[in-house]
């Protein structure tokens, strides 16, 4: 029986494998050290700006390139100091 394929992602700059090609922006919140309520989470794609994740979202990991997860303060605005 062949390996599962193992679907590669970053948060943070931090390298990933996830067992399935689809990830929810909750389980993405629970890798790693997590990313609290208070912080929104986005996802950058090669060639695209960032787009918010919400808990509920579901992420297709197989297109070609890695996916970036990133949080940023939820108070904050883009471009806004």
């Amino acid at each position: 029986m062949a390996p599962k394929e193992k679907f590669k992602f970053k948060i943070e700059n931090e390298n990933y494998e996830w067992d399935n090609r689809f990830i929810t922006g909750a389980e993405v919140r629970g890798v790693g050290p997590g990313i609290p309520d208070s912080m929104d989470l986005y996802v950058k794609r090669p060639g695209q700006p960032g787009q918010p994740v919400g808990r509920g979202d579901s992420i297709d990991l197989l297109p070609p390139g890695i996916e970036k997860f990133y949080a940023q303060d939820a108070s904050s605005e883009a471009g806004n100091q």
